[in-house]
């Protein structure tokens, strides 16, 4: 279903965008030796491009904001079990790196969302003579 919604996502501002360059190409391009019957048509097809470019790229960028708040909550999800898991499985104490290796987060990402948690839940750190930081969650 994910990927239905990020096909029409692109499908959608692709063509929504083609079709708001009609209006935009008809009135910054004006043909000066144009009949009237001419300027009607032009004016026509660009009422055309924006009645059919703006609810295509509006839609269209409804579904891509859904599908990245969809990913975010994912990640938090995924971020959220890691983390409670580890704290299950360790006694409550365990290492950024650790932390970092099983939710597959670079270094700093690890360490901010580690150093969230430990204010949420009042966490205390521990640092070893090779200054690695661990953290010791009471459970």
């Amino acid at each position: 279903m994910r990927i239905i919604k990020k096909v029409s996502a692109g499908l959608l501002l692709t063509f929504g965008c083609v079709f708001l360059m009609v209006p935009v190409l008809v009135w910054t391009m004006p043909n000066k030796d144009a009949s009237p019957e001419d300027r009607e048509e032009d004016a026509n097809a660009a009422l055309g491009g924006l009645v059919l470019g703006i609810p295509a790229v509006a839609w269209g960028a409804w579904l891509a904001r859904g599908l990245y708040r969809q990913g975010k909550q994912e990640k938090y999800d995924r971020l959220n079990s890691t983390f409670y898991r580890l704290i299950k499985e360790s006694d409550g104490q365990f290492t950024v790196l650790r932390f970092a290796m099983e939710a597959q987060l670079p270094g700093k990402e690890a360490k901010k969302y580690l150093d969230e948690k430990a204010k949420e839940f009042q966490a205390n750190f521990d640092v070893t003579e090779t200054g690695d930081i661990s953290y010791r969650f009471h459970l």
